[in-house]
């Protein structure tokens, strides 16, 4: 294999809206070190071309598009500029299906324009969520009987979206076109309208019925989720490949440092532990967030929240600090149904009415049609002034430390099909409360399951009650063993597990903390998900799938 090319509408460094903009980006990195030609395809977001850029201007159909060719860490970016794919609204309902469409159309002719563009001719099309599947007909429909390029198309979030016949036209793609494509179980030669039909014109099934294989970030999601909604299909085609993380515990310490040192050395005195970090947070930094921290890309639900604040938020929504230290529970993530946010403030209270000392910082970015969920979280923050602060927006300045000073973190999510969030507080080395949902089943090894080998606790998705639990037993685990004393903490652990390691190993917080560490450096960083990409690919011509649909 020679070249891989990548087609997606977000990825580092141009555009990012959510965890997809971090995968294609950092699974080609490490392809590009093997020498990989490796190039990723998206839609420009921007009228704004950079000047040191290789240009090439073209008319397809009458309209005119700028490839616009740069460089990023080895891999050849080709951002595509139309009047709807320069618009900066990177998912808006406004223009979303106009991009989908311009992009589909400009796809074949990057084909027949590689060279003029520098890219060399690929032996795998990799196609990332629903609004690429559009472009990877084209690509088929450009590929006709050729067994070569592989249509590769990923799975990152089911959303269960439907396409129309209006944009499957207007994208030059006829319902009478006849082709190879793979419906219950068999490769059939059919038309377009007969896929499309039997699909019920739902992009993901589409994109399995169409593609030569499926990619999805873990096991229970593919075996759960998407199974029971793509059928039979995704298991006889589909695989897994895990996301990653590029933090790693030595390195996120220096960047903390080389921020905090001098204050943290001011105020709390030492800098060598966690404890100390935690205090440095709580007391101190939440209080001194920097100009423009935190920050709110989306004007719209910023005012919204502006006009609802109380304390303890101040001017431009910064924090007062909490008065006083304590054990020290975190999360973040988009402002979403998904992410559980309201169980976790309903656990929240419940947590509060036994175990007062707790602290919770929520870190999390706001989205418009995620009101209720800010509704939810502003009163929490008004009611336990003592107990919760939330960060309403993007606040670089403590997302590290935050990771490092807390004892626990809480991904409370309805469904998460793998769970970034969930490996970087493991590279962090903070153990995980989470639910038992998708990924999170695969990247956080339950302690009730794998005893001091474990990496935290698993409950029941939109629990409340358990999540309180999961919570107070895993912040006095934490708590007992970061102060060497079991007896204050021992009737706040209603779990025996828990505290029958906590007898046998007093250190045990520090244990689980190190394997955490080790699990995601073991089995979670870019480069082992690129190895288990390539594996992936290099079935693509074995003999089950040779010759692809």
């Amino acid at each position: 294999m020679k070249s891989v090319w990548m087609v997606t509408f977000e990825a580092i460094p141009f555009a990012k809206v959510g965890g997809l903009a971090e995968v294609p980006t950092n699974l080609l990195v490490p392809l590009s070190k093997k020498g990989i030609f490796s190039a990723i395809i998206m839609p420009s977001h921007s009228p704004v071309i950079d000047p040191r850029a290789e240009i090439v201007e073209r008319l397809i159909e009458g309209k005119k598009y700028v490839f616009e060719k740069t460089m990023y860490k080895g891999i050849h970016f080709l951002r595509v500029h139309s009047d709807f794919l320069d618009d900066s609204r990177v998912y808006s309902e406004d223009v979303l299906l106009n991009k989908v469409v311009d992009l589909a159309k400009a796809l074949p002719y990057i084909f027949t324009w590689a060279s003029d563009l520098g890219l060399v001719e690929p032996d795998i099309l990799h196609f990332h969520d629903w609004h690429s599947v559009v472009p990877l007909l084209k690509a088929k429909e450009k590929r006709g009987e050729d067994e070569k390029p592989y249509l590769v198309y990923h799975v990152h979030l089911l959303v269960r979206r439907k396409l129309d016949w209006a944009t499957i036209e207007a994208a030059g793609l006829r319902r009478d076109w006849v082709h190879k494509a793979y419906l219950n179980g068999k490769t059939l030669h059919v038309t377009l309208r007969e896929v499309f039909n039997s699909v019920e014109g739902f992009a993901e099934k589409l994109g399995l019925a169409e593609s030569d294989q499926l990619i999805t970030v873990s096991k229970s999601y593919l075996e759960e989720d998407l199974l029971g909604f793509l059928g039979r299909d995704v298991t006889r085609r589909g695989l897994v490949v895990y996301n990653g993380t590029d933090w790693q515990y030595e390195t996120l310490i220096q960047e903390v440092l080389s921020i905090h040192r001098d204050k943290i050395e001011k105020t709390v005195g030492n800098t060598s532990n966690r404890s100390s970090l935690r205090k440095y947070l709580l007391l101190h930094a939440l209080g001194q967030l920097p100009k423009g921290e935190p920050k709110i890309p989306d004007e719209k639900i910023k005012e919204y929240i502006l006009e609802r604040v109380a304390p303890p938020f101040r001017e431009e929504l910064k924090l007062d600090p909490f008065p006083f230290d304590g054990p020290l529970a975190i999360t973040t993530g988009r402002l979403s149904r998904q992410k559980g946010f309201d169980t976790m403030a309903e656990a929240i209270e419940i947590l509060l009415r036994e175990f007062g000392e707790a602290r919770i910082i929520f870190l999390v970015l706001p989205v418009w049609g995620g009101e209720k969920y800010v509704d939810v979280l502003i009163e929490l923050s008004r009611e336990y002034p003592y107990n919760v602060r939330v960060i309403f927006g993007i606040a670089p300045s403590v997302y590290k430390l935050s990771h490092l000073a807390a004892d626990i973190f809480v991904a409370p999510s309805r469904w998460e099909p793998f769970g970034i969030m969930a490996i970087e507080a493991l590279a962090a080395g903070c153990p995980v409360v989470g639910s038992k949902v998708g990924g999170l089943k695969e990247t956080v090894l339950d302690i009730h399951e794998h005893d001091i080998k474990g990496t935290g606790l698993l409950v029941p998705p939109d629990n409340p009650y358990e999540l309180a639990d999961a919570m107070r037993n895993m912040l006095a685990f934490m708590e007992a063993s970061n102060q060497g004393s079991l007896e204050r903490y021992h009737r706040k652990i209603g779990d025996e597990k828990l505290l029958s390691i906590l007898e046998e190993y007093l250190d045990a917080g520090e244990i689980i903390r190190k394997n955490a560490i080790d699990r995601v450096s073991s089995t979670f960083t870019w480069e082992k998900a690129a190895d288990m990409l390539l594996e992936a690919y290099s079935r693509l011509a074995g003999p089950n799938t040779k010759g692809g649909v």
